[in-house]
């Protein structure tokens, strides 16, 4: 599904126009109108490190997976065009404004070789090209046990994409390098001379990714409580480190999507391996589906566990969860279903339980020290979603 999103935003974008003389410029967009509730009042369940802890009061939260996209494209040359996306979503402090997240020059050297120099999508996940389209994907969201590993959205730098045919399918060989940049829940963190390579197999019902990537890490945080969770560490460990400019960080994944004879099958495996500053942590998710014609009712089980904390530091056994608030360990079972209602428009409903690990509150962050000594307890997440491509 790499493929898919680029593919019907293209054919959206050129359907007013001649088969034959296809528009020099493009214009189409996406969206995603969501709720989320949980049933308790003091979870409030986020997807990502990059959205506020705290909801602002509803009982049905739409912060958490609405987004409004546009993308236009443009042809330079026979060889040479320019993609430019904008979206609107909730980032930290509830700020919507617009964050462009694709800006490239595309030049295709070769009918094999292609060349990107700008703003593209870290290239981390199997769905990474498609993480705010969820119109593109079955779930209301990409399980976030695997996907908030890795709050990066954008890499700005050069990569080269290189097709083989294999058979009856395509291999495609992905190399990239550049910079990235976040703001998150109480923390800004810079990833430097990223730096990586993916594989990626498509044809026949079936596709699969595999990659690397390696990339030094800044961080600071900048809330009194990591400020205050800092200099209780280095009381008891001088050495002890949260933020700084000399971190490294590997990561790993792996996945594949198969779809024949009206079934469905997606799974993924990814692996955050970092020295210092945030904890070491590794997840994995299947979904199993079956399409009723425009309906496709699924499961999913997914899994986040994490290898190592932030620090080495050893506190009391009760002070143990302040160790790493940033610790989002959990396992969860989902249960959904989508509705295409139309070509372009698709309904999605999806109930899950989630169970945070001992010392973790999972996916739902809190500003209040506290709340991480409180033992974990299963908490249930409905979501209801409209996604609709134009």
């Amino acid at each position: 599904m790499r493929q898919f999103f680029a593919t019907l935003l293209l054919a959206l974008a050129a359907g007013s126009a001649a088969a034959d003389a296809p528009p020099r410029f493009g214009l189409s967009g996406f969206g995603t109108l969501g709720v989320v509730r949980s049933d308790k009042d003091d979870y409030h369940f986020r997807s990502s490190g990059t959205q506020s802890a705290r909801g602002p009061g509803q009982n049905f939260d739409p912060s958490v997976d609405s987004v409004l996209g546009l993308q236009g494209t443009g042809h330079l040359h026979d060889q040479l065009d320019f993609t430019v996306q904008a979206i609107s979503r909730q980032a930290v402090g509830y700020n919507y404004s617009p964050h462009i997240t694709w800006a490239y020059l595309r030049y295709r050297a070769t009918p094999a070789l292609t060349v990107r120099v700008g703003r593209t999508t870290t290239p981390f996940f199997m769905f990474s090209d498609s993480l705010n389209v969820n119109f593109a994907t079955p779930w209301v969201r990409p399980p976030p046990e695997v996907y908030n590993l890795n709050p990066f959205s954008d890499l700005d730098g050069i990569d080269l994409l290189y097709r083989i045919p294999v058979g009856e399918m395509d291999l495609e060989i992905q190399g990239f390098f550049g910079n990235s940049a976040v703001s998150a829940r109480s923390a800004s963190a810079r990833l430097k001379n990223a730096k990586g390579i993916n594989f990626g197999l498509v044809g026949s019902g079936f596709s699969a990714h595999a990659g690397y990537a390696r990339t030094r890490l800044e961080l600071q945080w900048d809330a009194n409580f990591s400020q205050a969770l800092t200099r209780l560490l280095n009381a008891v460990d001088e050495n002890a480190e949260l933020s700084g400019t000399k971190g490294t960080t590997e990561f790993f994944s792996a996945g594949f999507q198969w779809e024949r004879n009206n079934w469905l099958i997606i799974a993924e495996f990814a692996k955050r391996r970092v020295d210092r500053y945030i904890n070491s942590a590794h997840a994995w998710y299947v979904t199993t589906g079956y399409h009723f014609n425009n309906l496709t009712p699924y499961a999913t089980y997914s899994q986040q566990i994490q290898d190592s904390p932030a620090s080495g530091a050893k506190l009391k056994p009760t002070l143990m969860p302040l160790l790493d608030p940033r610790n989002n360990a959990q396992q969860g079972v989902a249960l959904g279903v989508r509705w295409d209602i139309a070509r372009n428009i698709a309904l999605k409903s999806q109930i899950e339980r989630i169970d945070a690990a001992p010392g973790s509150r999972g996916m739902f962050p809190s500003d209040v020290a506290a709340d991480y000594l409180k033992p974990a307890s299963p908490v249930h997440v409905f979501s209801m979603s409209v996604d609709f491509v134009f």
